[in-house]
């Protein structure tokens, strides 16, 4: 009996070394698109022209956490944020700006509710999408981008300096996550290219400190 005890033991760490070997070759193509490092929200250095970041800490970014499926209104309302832009900050909430939108959203459903909140919107699809995102981050304007499948997360700051991307995953609100360019375009095409970006004026810079009396 327990030589067959032995045997039935040996025969199960076996199968599970099996299953772990499988595991991790089904998941090499999804670690290839994985980030590069991660930050804390709000600690990124914000130096233009060599890099522009948001600067919302943790605590402003988890007010976008996922909830329910609504990840491009999660990744519209951080953008809204960043920009001073209620319509687009409070997208999540019933207010004066419109009713609350959750749930799933593409193109044509986020251009309705733009209308009805007076969002004025770059609701861009297609190749063109990444020079947009470029043009988003020199701006300080950052956008909502697809970025991963069937997932939307918020553009957060790019180094053309360091060639980083870095992007705020709604599903993980306290990291931001550093993308390589190889790494950032697998992610964005893993959604298919689609942007939202706001038709205002950018973001005032953060202010700095000039010792004018030296």
């Amino acid at each position: 009996m327990l030589r067959r005890d032995v045997q039935f033991v040996a025969l199960a760490i076996a199968g599970l070394f099996l299953s772990l070997v499988a595991l991790q070759l089904l998941t090499a193509p999804l670690r290839s698109q994985e980030a590069a490092g991660t930050l804390v929200p709000g600690t990124v250095t914000n130096q233009p022209p060599s890099s522009t970041v948001m600067e919302l800490p943790a605590s402003v970014t988890g007010w976008y956490r996922n909830p329910d499926g609504s990840c491009v209104q999660c990744s519209i309302g951080m953008v809204g944020c960043h920009n001073n832009l209620p319509a687009w900050s409070t997208v999540l909430w019933d207010t004066d700006y419109g009713r609350a939108q959750r749930g799933g959203s593409g193109p044509n459903r986020v251009a309705s509710y733009a209308r009805a909140r007076r969002m004025r919107i770059y609701n861009v699809t297609g190749e063109p999408t990444f020079a947009w995102m470029a043009w988003a981050a020199k701006t300080n304007r950052f956008a909502a981008i697809g970025a991963g499948g069937s997932h939307f997360q918020t553009l957060y700051g790019r180094s053309p300096a360091a060639d980083r991307w870095f992007v705020c995953n709604n599903n993980s609100t306290g990291r931001v996550d550093e993308y390589t360019p190889e790494a950032f375009r697998r992610l964005h095409l893993a959604s298919g290219p689609w942007i939202v970006i706001p038709d205002e004026p950018a973001s005032a810079p953060p202010p700095r400190i000039v010792a004018w009396w030296q």
